[in-house]
């Protein structure tokens, strides 16, 4: 049948972005749509309107951009084609919205599947097939549902990989694996936050952007939100865990980038009170700002350029408008200075350095040996801990009150997730401990001679000195210089070593001097 004067309009769906890539959804739908317009003998189709989107929403762009064109061309005799039914919607709701919509405009809609019409038995069998498209959906939706919690009950991810991680076929399965050098930067990362080498997470950010091999967005910056996201997810840990879906803490098949006792730890420092945040102008030159306080007023100290005749100079100040010493320069090199010669005292001569090696061998190897008391701890405990789970379960099973449950399914997801952490202590406990020179040398030869890591000139090696050396801010005077502070607790092991090492054999030896004759 030949129809003169008619505008016809096509309209294709698939479900998903993806979809529009992997197949041929879209091209072939709009075949099928100018083969049924050719046996219509209608004109083929000005334009066929397209989406990507889920058929349980009325919300997409490619059917406002069709209502918008309907609506423009009002006067002609407008013809809507779909492949199929279900490719208008797969909600009734929606089904009803969109066919409302059309049918304001003044166009008809047409199928190659199904004769739309406006009779009782029409209407019956369009609701019908509504329905169905509507059951369909939410049958895939189960099914995908099942197999993907299935998936993570067996300690598989089967969502979006993190940036640390992609997707690889291993034995047959789909797991993730690390992605290098994202994931190298991410557990320098992870583990520089858990153990307080970066305070917050502004400095983590920082350090991602400094990172050449981190993805970064087209500005070059990282958000802050993919810096939370990455310390809080146990994905990095070797771990599983959706709450939503009600799947608790669980080994998962891929290996971690961190353990899951510093993944802890992160969790720990990130619910502390938060600091503030970390300075986005630090730079080579003021290694020390915001890092020792003014002797004068306990106020940290800051630094900026002095422009000279030839050059800019810089120099630390007192930020405290109440101190004597506000805004009185000094240089920053004879600080430095000052700050160096104060670490070469802190270097211990070798024989203490040697005794503390010795010690510290000894209980590294007494640590070995009791292991097995320790696991047989951890086990009981574990044991304690999975008792308590299923006494959980049963009441979560067994009570009507809503509040309850969620209650019991709070206290459900810790007792899981201590059973995990007892889980990997008792998988450590039982490993042998790695070879002591090579575990420890690094630090020992840090402590005996803690200036060289300023003398790398890298901000945050020097930055982070002050930490590993002082417990606390160190107090600086330009006429004094620097004031005596607490060591950290290796120094003071070295130190107290050093101090019974001279008390024990002093230079003169144990016996009292005595007089020539």
């Amino acid at each position: 049948m030949s129809e003169k004067g008619i505008l016809t309009i096509g309209y294709a769906r698939v479900s998903t972005k993806k979809q529009t890539k992997e197949g041929d959804g879209l091209g072939s739908q709009e075949a099928r749509i100018r083969e049924y317009a050719r046996n219509r003998g209608y004109p083929a189709p000005t334009v066929v309107f397209t989406d990507d989107r889920t058929g349980a929403t009325a919300v997409r762009p490619g059917f406002a951009a069709m209502v918008k064109f309907l609506v423009k061309n009002r006067s002609s005799a407008c013809v809507v084609i779909i492949d199929d039914i279900n490719r208008l919607a797969r909600d009734v709701h929606v089904h009803h919205k969109v066919r409302a919509a059309i049918a304001a405009t003044g166009a008809r809609l047409e199928c190659p599947s199904f004769e739309f019409g406006d009779s009782s038995d029409d209407i019956l069998v369009e609701n019908l097939l509504a329905s169905v498209s509507q059951h369909q959906r939410q049958k895939n939706g189960e099914q995908v549902y099942n197999r993907m919690r299935g998936r993570l009950l067996n300690g598989y991810w089967c969502f979006a990989s993190p940036p640390a991680f992609q997707y690889e076929r291993v034995a047959g399965q789909k797991i993730l694996v690390p992605r290098e050098p994202i994931a190298s930067i991410v557990t320098e990362a992870l583990e520089g936050f858990a153990n307080g080498r970066f305070e917050t997470q502004a400095e983590v950010q920082r350090f991602l952007q400094d990172s050449p091999g981190f993805p970064k967005m087209r500005n070059g910056t990282v958000k802050i939100d993919r810096v939370t996201e990455m310390l809080t997810s146990v994905l990095h840990a070797g771990m599983v865990e959706y709450l939503p879906w009600k799947v608790g803490i669980l080994k998962g098949h891929h290996v971690g980038l961190i353990t899951y006792e510093t993944y802890l730890r992160i969790q720990r420092r990130l619910n502390e009170n938060p600091k503030a945040p970390a300075r986005a102008d630090l730079n080579e030159n003021f290694p020390l700002r915001q890092a020792v306080q003014c002797d004068y007023c306990g106020r940290l100290i800051g630094g900026a350029y002095s422009r000279g005749r030839n050059a800019e100079y810089p120099y630390y100040f007192c930020l405290n408008r109440e101190c004597s010493r506000y805004r009185k320069s000094f240089s920053c090199d004879e600080t430095h200075g000052r700050f160096y010669a104060l670490l070469k005292t802190m270097s211990p001569a070798e024989e203490v350095v040697d005794i503390a090696s010795d010690i510290f061998r000894e209980k590294w190897e007494k640590q070995s040996v009791g292991s097995r008391e320790r696991i047989a701890l951890l086990q009981q405990e574990m044991s304690s801990t999975g008792k308590s789970i299923e006494l959980l379960i049963d009441r979560i099973a067994n009570s009507p009150n809503r509040e309850l449950i969620e209650a019991y399914e709070a206290r459900l997801v810790d007792l899981q997730r201590k059973k995990a952490e007892l889980s990997e202590k008792i998988l450590n406990t039982g490993q042998k401990l790695p070879d002591f020179d090579s575990t420890l040398r690094t630090a020992l030869d840090f402590l005996a001679s803690p200036w060289k890591l300023w003398e790398t000139g890298n901000l945050e090696d020097r930055r982070i000195l002050r930490k590993l050396v002082f417990t606390e801010h160190l107090r600086y005077a330009p006429e004094s210089g620097f004031r005596t502070a607490e060591t950290t607790l290796p120094f003071k092991v070295l130190a107290d070593i050093a101090a019974r090492n001279v008390e024990m054999v002093g230079p003169e030896g144990l016996e009292p001097p005595t007089k020539r004759l």
